[in-house]
């Protein structure tokens, strides 16, 4: 009877701590990179929906970044926001709503870019997130993953360090469905490169496998 109570007692504490934001989570961050160019542009809604989706299921204390894939990624002016989420569940779940407003009035005002510098946006993403110190870190790509440099900008020779890192290839379009092999040996050519870097990847097809992989949840 003794043990069920102190249980019992050990349960309500939990809940009382995680009523008051003393029960959190500051080992996750994650930097959503969202695709300009061309006509994938017209994907950038969808693409901040599913970013939504997983910001959704972080805990107080996990940080948040995003960019942009532009003709010339590696820079701070590609970075759309950074913000780590409270640690009280209260003022974290507002934290949330105000980092929903904020995507959505991204993707109400982008603009196409010219060019497609992939390689500068994870270099500039793992830059970020190799100044955080969170535990486990993830670079989320919203992109068709075909890169194109410009002459003036060509980051494709740039070495990429993603020890650490996690990377996500989501909502990755079909740019020529007649030709199935090309978009397969793409991604593969992506993974060896991301693992080459010293990282990991994945992809995901699905909107609901990407808070899943993120989070656990």
């Amino acid at each position: 009877m003794m043990r069920y109570l102190a249980g019992a007692a050990c349960g309500l504490l939990l809940l009382a701590l995680a009523s008051c934001g003393l029960v959190t989570s500051t080992n996750r961050s994650v930097f959503f990179v969202f695709d300009v160019s061309g006509t994938y542009v017209k994907s950038v809604p969808d693409a901040t929906k599913m970013a939504n989706i997983t910001v959704a299921k972080l805990l107080p204390g996990d940080w948040v970044g995003a960019s942009q894939i532009s003709a010339c990624s590696f820079s701070e002016k590609e970075i759309i926001l950074q913000r780590q989420l409270p640690t009280t569940p209260s003022l974290a779940a507002e934290a949330k709503r105000e980092l929903f407003n904020e995507f959505a009035a991204y993707a109400a005002q982008v603009k196409s870019a010219k060019y497609t510098d992939i390689r500068g946006a994870i270099a500039q993403a793992s830059f970020e997130l190799k100044q955080r110190p969170e535990e486990k870190r993830f670079i989320v790509l919203f992109s068709d993953m075909l890169d194109d440099y410009s002459k003036s900008c060509d980051t494709s020779k740039i070495e990429l360090d993603l020890r650490g890192i996690h990377v996500v290839a989501a909502n990755v379009i079909k740019s020529d469905p007649a030709d199935p092999q090309k978009y397969l040996d793409m991604l593969k050519e992506w993974e060896a490169t991301v693992v080459a870097a010293g990282g990991t990847w994945s992809l995901v097809t699905s909107p609901d496998l990407l808070p899943k992989l993120v989070t656990g949840v």
